[in-house]
């Protein structure tokens, strides 16, 4: 497509190619059906009285017709909130109540269980539209919102990341330059579009013609169905957590001989292991590996590095997560006189303007040091020779899968449970890599037939499924500490002698 992120606009005059360009999980679409539906769902949206500025949901998975609404949304200046159509309900509710949205556009055949005063389906119809008095409009005055991504939140409300044209386009510019970004890739796509990792394939679709790959969830429990499709689609680059591609390394015949397409992966969402490196190397020798780093506050990552076979001899252990990209600055804060290791903050236009509707965590987050706006992205690391390297979380938060998550909203959403008198979520670690989640809880038991079973259905209703502990442990007291407050070093302790 040759989208220009810098201008938020593109050559409509045509011709568009009729080549497979998005290839979704229920449909394919070229260049040229893009820009059909682009006029479309200009012409549902204006007729719907949805003003420039009001954040509207847009439901489903990975049809499609997902990451094309979304392209659509960016250039008519409506911040768009992607909702995964597994995430429950009572999620969903407490993002629409929080953003004030009142309209959804549902890409999936599946219909989404909370209502919304205006409703456009997945042929860019509108099926249930309310008379709508009032719209909240984000004004950001010449630095429009393009999107708001949920993360996790200690206090049980998720918080809405909000990236705005300035710090998208400057990552986008940034990312477009990167070896092995071409026109002639194939990007295989399976991070949920509410998950930020999503958006170098989509970038590179839109900014480069790059084709795009979408995989559903069925197709990713399946993993002979996607090492298929992978074949199939001769897909060129895999951008993925490094938890995703451990998965595949126990196939046998995930290697070049069988996948010569594939020339590039591109890890982030959480550390690279040195150990999964070489594995990558004894299958796929000529191809590209490159670890990147950055939170969703920063639009995507915020560091490069390729690692060679020179990389991984200096570095057999530990790997680095890169050099800071050009136009920003990374910082260690408060850092340690002796060992260098400090708190990671980052710098620079690629930063969000804050979290929606949240001062109070916006404030704590983006302060000013020594007259610049800095991200502290609670991180622990240290620089050595203009590399950076990453030492875990430094707070209540930890990533496991890719996924950032507040062990806190956890606990919060178990205590309210009638039959829970406290809940202490803890997780259990190899290094600073989060391998589970294992939540603790004080309860009554014969509320329960199955505590287990339950408890997971329980947050099933508020929580994604990626939150859910591994598992629950009954204990009649926690142990506290000299402030009296729960011991969650000593509750793991105490669960691992029993093993």
């Amino acid at each position: 497509m040759n989208y220009d992120f810098q201008t938020n606009s593109y050559d409509t005059t045509g011709p568009f190619s009729d080549e497979p360009f998005i290839i979704g999980s229920d449909q394919v679409l070229s260049a040229n059906d893009v820009h059909r539906i682009r006029k479309k769902l200009t012409e549902t949206i204006a007729s719907s009285g949805v003003p420039k500025g009001h954040p509207v949901c847009i439901y489903g998975e990975k049809e499609a017709m997902f990451p094309v609404v979304m392209f659509c949304l960016m250039l008519l200046d409506i911040p768009y909130i992607p909702i995964d159509a597994i995430m429950p309900a009572g999620r969903i509710a407490n993002i629409k109540e929080q953003t004030g949205s009142r309209v959804l556009i549902n890409c999936s055949a599946k219909p989404c269980e909370v209502p919304f005063d205006i409703l456009i389906n997945r042929q860019l119809e509108s099926v249930s539209s309310q008379t709508v008095s009032h719209f909240l409009v984000l004004n950001n005055g010449s630095d429009p919102v393009r999107y708001i991504l949920f993360t996790s939140g200690s206090t049980g409300t998720p918080k809405g990341v909000q990236i705005t044209q300035q710090a998208l386009s400057s990552f986008a510019g940034w990312y477009l330059t990167w070896p092995g970004i071409e026109s002639h890739s194939v990007f295989m796509n399976q991070a949920p579009f509410s998950f930020d990792v999503s958006l170098c394939d989509f970038i590179a679709a839109f900014g480069k013609g790059s084709r795009m790959v979408l995989n559903d969830y069925a197709t990713l429990k399946s993993g002979a169905g996607f090492l298929e499709r992978l074949k199939n689609q001769e897909a060129t680059t895999l951008v993925c957590t490094p938890s995703f591609i451990l998965m595949y390394l126990s196939v046998p015949a995930f290697n070049a001989e069988h996948f010569p397409s594939i020339n590039q992966f591109i890890f982030m969402g959480e550390e690279l292991p040195a150990a999964t490196v070489r594995k990558i190397r004894q299958r796929f020798p000529a191809a590209r590996i490159v670890n990147a780093f950055g939170p969703t506050e920063a639009t995507v990552v915020t560091t490069y590095i390729e690692i060679t076979d020179a990389v991984l001899s200096e570095y057999p252990k530990a790997l680095p997560i890169g050099y800071c990209r050009p136009g920003a600055e990374m910082t260690i804060l408060d850092k340690d006189p002796e060992s260098g290791i400090g708190e990671i903050g980052l710098i620079g236009p690629n930063l969000s303007i804050g979290y929606f509707a949240n001062d109070e965590k916006t404030q704590q987050a983006f302060v000013e040091i020594d007259g610049k706006r800095t991200y502290k992205t609670g991180d622990v690391g240290y620089t050595k020779n203009g590399l950076f390297f990453y030492l875990g979380r430094n707070d209540n938060q930890v990533k496991l899968n890719g996924y950032r998550i507040e062990l806190e909203e956890i606990s919060n959403v178990l205590l309210t449970h009638p039959h829970i008198r406290n809940a202490s979520v803890v997780p259990l670690t190899n290094g600073h890599v989060t391998k589970k989640i294992i939540a603790f809880v004080i309860a009554d038991e014969s509320g329960f037939q199955n505590l287990h079973a339950e408890l997971k259905d329980f947050l099933l209703q508020y929580l994604p499924a990626y939150m859910i502990p591994a598992e629950f442990i009954v204990k009649s007291e926690f142990p506290l500490n000299s402030n009296y407050k729960t011991d969650k070093k000593a509750l793991l302790e105490l669960y691992m002698n029993e093993l």
